[in-house]
């Protein structure tokens, strides 16, 4: 009996540390871009299922750590949500007001909004800020903007794109307001994404005082390249943009 009732509760014991370890997956963005990746090479799926205004339910592999509530995924004109009423998009490839803007919390219940008015910034930078018809409540991510002392040569970043997937590409060079990027010479070619047609608009973030900040959204292909979100005068010309929308 003694015997039985050890190994009962070494189970249960595993079976809890199982189920806690799968709970907390979400909060510790300590060890950057590259700390997040398995040992064994995964491609970053977002999405375990999803339905655009539906329940979804995201992945439980790596790209969980990622709180990407905050991009809307339900068409291939992303918007990036930067504040609670407002997203981010390119100025060449925006949602129109017609189409809804779902965004899926981190239970994965859909969030609807739609597109009330927009800014563009071009061409200074392929960006165009929208407002939604109302605000999202606190359990879809705002995102802050990247610090300009992040924007080393060479640090890893998270792209996204079309087929709501994470890539881990790095930076190539900062050029004014323009940041482009590289494939990353050290990780395995599933990290990596040939952005096309469609992906124009999808963010790149990086990890900086352990939270996900926002990079760029996608102008060209390739290991990709656009308006850098880092940079002054861009955030000064949307600040002024949700000013004049407010």
């Amino acid at each position: 009996m003694t015997g039985n009732f050890m190994i009962r509760n070494v189970v249960l014991s595993l079976i809890a540390l199982f189920l806690s370890g799968c709970g907390s997956s979400t909060g510790d963005l300590s060890k950057g871009e590259l700390g997040l990746l398995p040992s064994t090479p995964e491609k970053g799926t977002l999405f375990a299922y999803y339905e655009p205004k539906g329940v979804a339910k995201w992945n439980r592999n790596w790209t969980y750590n990622l709180d990407l509530t905050g991009v809307s995924w339900n068409d291939t004109r992303t918007a990036t949500l930067i504040d609670q009423q407002y997203v981010v998009m390119a100025a060449h490839y925006i949602r129109p007001s017609d189409v809804p803007v779902m965004f899926h919390d981190r239970k994965g219940n859909p969030v609807e909004r739609y597109i009330v008015q927009v800014k563009s910034l071009a061409p200074m930078a392929d960006v165009a800020v929208g407002k939604l018809n109302l605000p999202v409540p606190g359990g879809i991510k705002a995102y802050s903007f990247a610090p300009a002392r992040d924007l080393a040569q060479g640090r890893a970043v998270l792209i996204t794109d079309q087929t709501k997937t994470v890539s881990v590409h790095q930076i190539q060079a900062v050029s004014g307001k323009t940041i482009s990027f590289a494939y990353h010479s050290r990780l395995d070619p599933i990290y990596r994404r040939n952005l096309i047609v469609g992906d124009s608009g999808n963010p790149t973030f990086i990890i900086s005082g352990n939270d996900v900040k926002l990079l760029e959204t996608h102008h060209f292909g390739g290991p990709g390249s656009g308006p850098c979100y880092a940079n002054g005068e861009i955030q000064a010309a949307i600040r002024a943009a949700i000013a004049e929308m407010r």
